[in-house]
């Protein structure tokens, strides 16, 4: 597997904290950071796959507004919804442009 090497600033109590967590674990810091790295970023793909499977399952009624707060916060819920009327609004002004232009 092809590497790359960041560097990284960080406070230095932050990185003593790193250290003594990294020995605990039998590990040396430069392991524990890409560990730690590693599956922070597999956490945030596997959310993000989540929160589009909610919001699939939303737009497909299969779901209630409430649960999709429930799931995914009101803040989030509310802008899914917002995007899923404004299909919805586009595809009906969309079918009556269409009646009409085949109407004629």
């Amino acid at each position: 597997m092809q590497t790359k090497s960041i560097t990284v600033d960080l406070p230095y109590d932050t990185y003593l904290k790193i250290g003594a967590i990294a020995s605990e674990n039998f590990e040396s810091a430069k392991e524990y950071i890409k560990k730690v790295v590693s599956n922070s970023i597999r956490e945030e793909l596997e959310l993000k796959d989540i929160k589009k499977q909610v919001a699939s399952r939303y737009a497909a009624d299969e779901i209630s507004y409430g649960s999709l707060k429930n799931l995914l916060g009101n803040e989030e819920a509310e802008r899914l919804r917002i995007y899923k009327e404004t299909i919805l609004e586009s595809i009906t002004e969309a079918d009556i442009i269409a009646k009409r232009l085949t109407s004629d």
